[in-house]
């Protein structure tokens, strides 16, 4: 997606006749926040198209096998059919057979569980980010959910996610909103984090959750490459990426701190995060 700078939009608007200059530069911040306004539904979009193409690769494999176990139990009842109609059969051969149906069973079941899962972390996330509604919820396992939805493509990344939540923290806000904070970050380290690293060195991302008095504290960190100083300056600018012509829009930590301050709250970066990078989100927390 080719990314828009207030110079484009500038450049794009001509100056209306009979305008004055206040008028005109009115005009013009309209339209700035018009097209800005639109850039970050498209990238909203983009990120879950994203994620439904590594949910689609990912279900592959379980519904895959699935089918296979299917089809084997499906042989080992016609062989159990013909044992059964014929002359002689044996306790072993029952057995076996029955072993044999119980571990297709299995299969099935647990693949099938798999696959639900993936479907139902991802349907949490997508329908979650299109609903505006504030909802009392449990986020300890919401926020796990999340990173489940992120596995395909942390899987296809080579990262690992760890995360470090309390049993239970209850808080009242709008999930859509929380949840597109975290997948923002997760697909902002894997796209930046872990460049002309290694392929050996383990790649990680480690997400904390906690609480302290009336705050929801949010602590992401990876252990990549981090930025420069001049960078961490300028991150949460609108438009400003490091990856200029290849496919960066440089709004995805700019949608993290617009949401962030819709709810109450900020994210800054931590600067005691060594090696790699770290923000710290702090929101209201209302239970």
């Amino acid at each position: 997606m080719s990314s828009l700078t207030p110079s484009d939009v500038n450049a794009s608007v001509p100056t209306g006749p009979g305008e004055t200059q206040p008028q005109e530069l009115l005009r013009l911040q309209q339209e700035l926040k018009l097209a800005t306004e639109r850039l970050l539904e498209q990238e909203q979009l983009a990120a879950l198209g994203n994620l439904v193409a590594g949910v689609a690769h990912e279900i592959n494999t379980p519904i895959g096998i699935a089918v296979t176990a299917a089809s084997g139990m499906e042989e080992f009842a016609r062989s159990l059919t013909r044992k059964l109609s014929g002359d002689k059969v044996s306790r072993s051969e029952l057995q076996a057979l029955a072993s044999q149906l119980e571990d297709g069973a299995r299969l099935v079941n647990n693949n099938l569980a798999r696959a639900a899962d993936l479907i139902s972390n991802f349907k949490t996330l997508a329908v979650d980010q299109a609903s505006a509604a504030e909802m009392h919820v449990d986020l300890s396992p919401y926020l796990s959910g999340i990173v489940k939805a992120h596995n395909p493509v942390l899987r296809a990344a080579q990262t690992r996610a760890e995360l470090d939540t309390p049993e239970h923290l209850h808080a009242t806000l709008v999930p859509g909103q929380f949840s597109q904070i975290v997948s923002n970050l997760i697909v902002n380290a894997l796209t930046h984090a872990f460049q002309e690293q290694p392929e050996d060195r383990p790649r990680l991302i480690r997400v904390r959750l906690h609480s302290q008095g009336e705050r929801l504290q949010l602590h992401f960190s990876d252990n990549g490459r981090g930025v420069p100083p001049e960078v961490r300056a300028r991150m949460f600018e609108p438009y400003f990426t490091t990856r200029r012509g290849s496919g960066g829009s440089g709004l995805g930590l700019y949608i993290v701190h617009k949401l962030c301050e819709q709810m109450g709250g900020q994210i800054v970066v931590d600067e005691a995060h060594s090696p790699g990078l770290g923000f710290r989100v702090d929101l209201p927390l209302r239970d």
